[in-house]
């Protein structure tokens, strides 16, 4: 299914972009990119090398007449979200993903495309192939497990790059250009929980999903009022919990922290003289949902189905009651909104894993925090210390990184604009994303430098649904060019 993507326009991103997808590469298993990408590097640039933490660096020198222009560094990441549908078989670990052009989109076949971010990675393939291109000394990073706590990024020394203008190719909307986005954090509670054999006469194993929500960006989408499949899964044990003592068993959902989760379930036992009840509390719990979300999210619902294993290790009491609250106390969604800029998220947090193991008697609720604001991250990190300190759970944060500061008055974003309406006959929109890019990481080792951010349109970016429009590839590709031709000249 991947060779239609080959007559697309323009032909080198599209051929770029078929090779990334025949690569595997979910974060944290990426050495086979990065190693495709080092040999492409060394055949078309003058540098191209590993740094330290595995980054792909490439570098070319100024073409004639250009060497007075300022050096520009084009930024991406080569990892991708591995998200699929649940009737998928497909293997992030062994498998190509399998394109799709349809109605003016391309999509991936029940899985994720990689669009994010292979569609910056595959524009700087692009320029750096490209020996008709007249450009400035250029440099390309292209940098490691983005999406897992940006450690490409956060590993990058100050001695790297050479260029003083940073385009980071990893937005979603041909037409916004982003000058600044949140700080971010990964917060992990481990709650340690004892198990009981339980006489389970009397009762039935349910197996509680819930599942068929949209999901999303945890930054982007977070704000969308999509509803966040682990929170569902406790809020509805808590209803339940009001009419019947149930017993928990075990509960797990979501598989990465960016993503909205979309599905999580929980194992209880029910008692079997309240089995009517039970089957109507799904039924008016999925009226509540349709009340809530059917127009932003109309396709999700909560089920169960019975189960016959002869597992009977439940929760004791304490630990149920202690599983309970971190699950509905945990805040998800958004958190504050910013006072500079009306309508952007300020602050927010992403209930994103949860996991039991039953051998080992614990379970973790791991989080993404954002904000671009510090003292509101430090704040929100306060208010989980407290909630796990008074449960007995141990919290760990890590992989703090910081926000980007906009710097409305640039010379890079100045040029940008100016080539945009020259283009394209319209102002792109310049504002900042709740999302997490890795400019801010960047700049923090390189403050003399100027960053703007920009990409095509995408949709469903973490999602099974994630697709990316074509004709926004090529006025993408179109502003990246433009852009190198036309960076601005040496102070």
């Amino acid at each position: 299914m991947n060779e239609n993507i080959l007559e697309l326009s323009p032909k080198n991103v599209w051929k770029n972009f078929r090779e990334l997808t025949l690569i595997p590469r979910p974060s944290g298993h990426i050495e086979k990119v990065t190693s495709f990408l080092l040999d492409f590097g060394k055949k078309h640039c003058d540098i191209a090398y590993l740094d330290a933490v595995g980054n792909v660096v490439m570098k070319k020198k100024a073409t004639h007449g250009m060497e007075h222009r300022q050096g520009i560094v084009l930024q991406a990441h080569c990892d991708m979200v591995p998200q699929k549908t649940p009737e998928s078989s497909h293997d992030f670990l062994k498998d190509s993903i399998k394109t799709l052009v349809e109605n003016g989109f391309v999509t991936a076949d029940k899985t994720t495309l990689g669009a994010d971010d292979g569609m910056g990675v595959a524009a700087i393939m692009a320029v750096m192939e490209d020996n008709n291109l007249r450009h400035g000394d250029l440099e390309a990073l292209i940098t490691i497990d983005e999406e897992t706590g940006m450690t490409g990024a956060e590993g990058l020394t100050g001695d790297t790059l050479d260029g003083k203008i940073l385009i980071n190719l990893d937005s979603e909307e041909d037409n916004i250009f982003y000058i600044g986005c949140a700080g971010g954090a990964n917060i992990d509670l481990k709650l340690n929980y004892n198990l009981e054999t339980f006489d389970s006469n009397g009762y039935f194993k349910a197996i509680v999903k819930v599942s068929g929500f949209l999901g999303g960006h945890s930054g982007s989408d977070i704000s969308k009022n999509r509803p966040n499949a682990i929170k569902l899964i406790f809020r509805y044990l808590s209803l339940l919990q009001k009419s019947m003592d149930f017993k928990l068993s075990s509960f797990n959902g979501g598989n990465m922290r960016n993503a909205i989760p979309r599905e999580c379930d929980a194992v209880i036992f029910v008692p079997e003289n309240k089995r009517q009840e039970f089957s109507e509390s799904i039924c008016e719990f999925n009226s509540i949902l349709l009340q809530e979300y059917g127009k932003t999210d109309p396709n999700g619902k909560i089920s169960f189905v019975e189960s016959c294993d002869d597992n009977f290790k439940v929760f004791d009491l304490l630990s149920q009651k202690n599983a309970m609250t971190i699950g509905n106390l945990l805040p998800s969604g958004v958190f504050a909104l910013s006072a500079d800029m009306p309508g952007l998220v300020e602050t927010s947090n992403n209930l994103s894993v949860v996991n039991c193991d039953n051998q080992e008697c614990f379970a973790t609720f791991s989080s993404m925090a954002r904000s671009s604001v510090e003292s509101q991250m430090d704040y929100f990190c306060d208010i989980i210390v407290s909630l796990a300190t008074s449960l007995g759970c141990e919290c760990k944060i890590s992989g703090r990184y910081p926000g980007w500061k906009p710097k409305p008055d640039s010379n890079i974003l100045k040029t940008m604009q100016k080539i945009y309406i020259e283009k394209f006959g319209e102002k792109p929109l310049v504002i900042a994303i709740h999302a997490g890019l890795e400019c801010g990481l960047i700049l923090s080792k390189y403050p003399g430098m100027e960053a703007v951010s920009i990409g095509p349109t995408m949709y469903g970016v973490h999602t099974p649904s994630e697709k990316v429009e074509i004709s926004s590839v090529a006025k993408f590709y179109t502003l990246v060019t433009s852009i190198i031709e036309n960076v601005p000249k040496k102070d």
